[in-house]
């Protein structure tokens, strides 16, 4: 399946995440945020604070938490929920990890993560689940903390307050705050070793020979006079005579100002301490950072005798720093430069051109040969790109001005290549092709690549110029442009409703009416929903409207006599939120017994156990069902059958002909015969002129629906 987000990164399992540009920021925020804290010398307390307030952030409506084993007892205990009270504290204290210990006990236990979607109802949660009805945690999702052998020695926690599964995206948020919590354990024990140390030596003296980290005194005029096995070891000299006697200043790397030295002796000379990172060089010339903290030594009459300096290697954290960064720009799987890596050389370097290439029915690679297999040829077919932009998409950069006949050229050659190429997944040959799309010059080569190759697929060609359909960016424009206008036009009240008369034929009256959504747009003109319902249900809007005209239709005709009736689609009916939504408004505006759910035969009733569930579910409380657009495409008699509906609406297209048509209104008369042996009353719909009007009454249909008898409006209350 192709994957178009910025950037791919991989969780444990190598399971593939999917992360915008947003997203990954979001999560480098996070670090970077945490990193400073430790820099400026944060206590482990404030810091995993800070770390569990910024989580939560991320996903709203719930509360993280950091908990650690105690190696003795075997048992786990809180050191970090800051939104947690005091009670849910002690609630966790004496966790024991195990099969049932929730998912923070089970993180411990299996050191593994644990998604748990329903904590009322997970075996996982079998021992404590007096603790989810407690405090009314429905879901938790916990990361295990491991230690330098990858054993579980803690968890990190999101928990929420509804029922939920976590994105990819929270997935590695959850990943990251977890690596970030070592990080500070880490720096917590370097900093009570640090501690520690600076005791010592003021006591003993000879305490300097075995510590852990490097550690330095100098004298008052700042000159080495005594350094211990760990500074020798980390700055590479031989022995301590090769630096007794000098300044530290031959420590320095030069990447540091005279500012920057000026700054720590004030804060030393002052307040008689510094600390901070700092970049110093080894004999060998490598520079490399160090957390360094300089304390004075002074003597009874509160005078400098001494400065100790004490120095921890943070090598390896910046490693680790620079690993993320590696997640970032690199899929994990090739090896390749992914997306984000592509778009950031996009925008540094100056390229003439830019393909994106396709595997074409890669799914049904991995359907039949397993994702293991599918994996592999990612990785045969990486080594002929320099880039992966995740799934199965890969591209190429050109560059020395090339102009388009030499790229088609030279695309055209790598495609007649790979069809060559056999592929080998476990002993089987295969043979692949590609589809791919070609954007050129200055701006947005990548977007424009892409939409080149999208329009190669619908086309089922194997190029595709991006300067051959000029018109596909403004309409991706113009549907982004359309999508902000409904949120806004929701949000301001402009959704609206018009109702269309439904005559009864028998009386003359009209008697019931059709619910209409339309748009104003902020001038006042009305939108009519062909312009902007397929674009709503494109996104998560179209609930929202959905459950807006429901609210102002039952709200106006809680006032009135008529029956009137409301269109929902397929996800409507399978959006459970919604379907809650109408229960409790035709319940509490008591328009249960007078509403009608109109279901399009073309989308409502391909899923007809869905749709016979619902039916059911309202049939209940009184209301009535319709079927819309009845008679084309492919009108099933027998499902029709099972929904028990009520009203039967022909389609307008049938009706336009009924005067013209010899075959339309043979359908017709055969629809009317149908729903008069089932118990179902008829609406003709598109009803436009008197002919059409006076026909469907000669038919015997029961109601009339369209212009000639009335066009949609607004009503006023009863």
């Amino acid at each position: 399946m192709t994957e178009t987000a910025a950037n791919c990164l991989s969780l444990e399992g190598d399971e593939e995440v999917v992360l915008t540009p947003l997203e990954y920021s979001k999560i480098l925020d996070i670090q970077h945020t945490i990193f400073e804290l430790l820099t400026v010398g944060h206590n482990e307390k404030e810091v995993l604070s800070t770390l569990c307030l910024m989580a939560e952030k991320l996903l709203p409506n719930s509360v993280a938490s950091v908990m650690l084993l105690n190696p003795a007892t075997g048992l786990m205990s809180v050191v970090s929920a800051p939104s947690i009270p005091q009670v849910g504290h002690d609630a966790l204290t004496g966790l024991k990890p195990g099969p049932g210990g929730g998912s923070c006990g089970n993180a411990v236990f299996r050191n593994e993560a644990q998604y748990v979607k329903d904590t009322k109802t997970d075996v996982r949660w079998t021992d404590i689940r007096q603790i989810a009805y407690d405090f009314n945690l429905c879901s938790c999702w916990s990361m295990p903390i491991r230690d330098i052998q990858q054993h579980a020695v803690g968890s990190f926690a999101l928990s929420s307050f509804e029922h939920r599964s976590p994105s990819g995206f929270h997935k590695r948020l959850l990943e990251n705050c977890a690596f970030i919590v070592n990080i500070v354990l880490k720096r917590s024990e370097h900093e009570e070793q640090i501690k520690a140390s600076q005791q010592q030596l003021t006591l003993f003296g000879t305490a300097m020979k075995n510590a852990s980290d490097g550690m330095i005194i100098t004298d008052l005029n700042n000159n080495i006079i005594h350094v211990n096995e760990a500074f020798i070891r980390t700055f590479g000299y031989k022995s301590a005579d090769e630096v007794l006697g000098k300044n530290p200043k031959v420590l320095s790397s030069g990447k540091h100002d005279k500012k920057f030295y000026e700054t720590m002796w004030n804060s030393i000379l002052n307040e008689k301490h510094w600390s901070g990172e700092i970049w110093n060089k080894r004999i060998n010339g490598e520079i490399f950072p160090e957390w360094m903290s300089i304390s004075t030594v002074e003597n009874d009459d509160k005078e400098i005798q001494n400065y100790l300096g004490v120095f921890t290697d943070l090598t390896q954290l910046h490693e680790a720093q620079e690993k993320l960064e590696n997640l970032a720009f690199y899929d994990q799987l090739t090896g390749l430069p992914n997306r984000q890596k592509i778009t950031a050389d996009l925008t540094t370097k100056a390229p003439s051109g830019c393909a994106i290439l396709n595997i074409d029915d890669f799914k049904e690679i991995n359907d039949f040969f397993g994702l293991a297999a599918g994996d592999e040829i990612l990785r045969q077919v990486s080594q002929w790109f320099p880039y992966r932009l995740g799934g199965d998409e890969f591209a190429i950069v050109f560059y020395d001005d090339m102009p388009l006949d030499a790229i088609l050229c030279r695309v055209n050659a790598l495609l007649a290549l790979l069809e060559e190429k056999v592929f080998t997944i476990a002993d089987e040959m295969i043979t692949l092709r590609m589809t791919v799309g070609i954007a050129t010059g200055e701006k947005d080569l990548l977007t424009r690549a892409d939409i080149a190759l999208h329009a190669a697929k619908e086309k089922k060609i194997p190029i595709s110029v991006y300067e051959e359909q000029k018109n596909v960016e403004e309409k991706y424009r113009n549907n982004i442009a359309m999508a902000s206008s409904i949120r806004q036009a929701l949000s301001e009240k402009r959704i609206i409703c018009h109702y269309q008369p439904i005559v009864n034929l028998l009386t003359g009256k009209t008697d019931k009416y059709e619910t209409l959504v339309r748009m104003v747009d902020k001038e006042g003109n009305i939108i009519p929903p062909m312009e902007f319902l397929s674009i709503a249900k494109k996104t998560k809007i179209y609930p929202q409207i959905t459950r807006e005209v429901i609210r102002q239709a039952c709200t106006l005709f809680a006032t009135r006599d008529e029956e009137f009736s409301i269109n929902l689609s397929d996800s409507d009916i399978r959006d459970a939120n919604t379907v809650k939504e109408i229960i409790d408004t035709i319940t509490k505006t008591g328009t249960a017994s007078r509403i009608v759910f109109e279901i399009l035969e073309s989308e409502g009733i391909e899923n007809y156990e869905e749709v016979a569930k619902f039916i059911i579910k309202v049939k209940a409380f009184g209301a009535k069902i319709a079927i819309d657009d009845f008679g084309t495409g492919y009108s099933n008699f027998e499902n029709i059958l099972k929904l028990n509906v009520d009203y039967i609406k022909i389609d307008g297209s049938l009706i336009r002909g009924i005067t013209t048509n010899s075959r339309h209104n043979i359908i017709v008369e055969t629809i009317i015969d149908f729903a008069k042996k089932i118990g179902a009353k008829t609406i003709a719909e598109f009803v436009s002129d008197k002919a059409i009007y006076d026909a469907i009454i000669k038919h015997g249909i029961d109601y009339s629906q369209g212009y000639y008898t009335g066009k949609p409006e607004p009503l006023k209350k009863g």
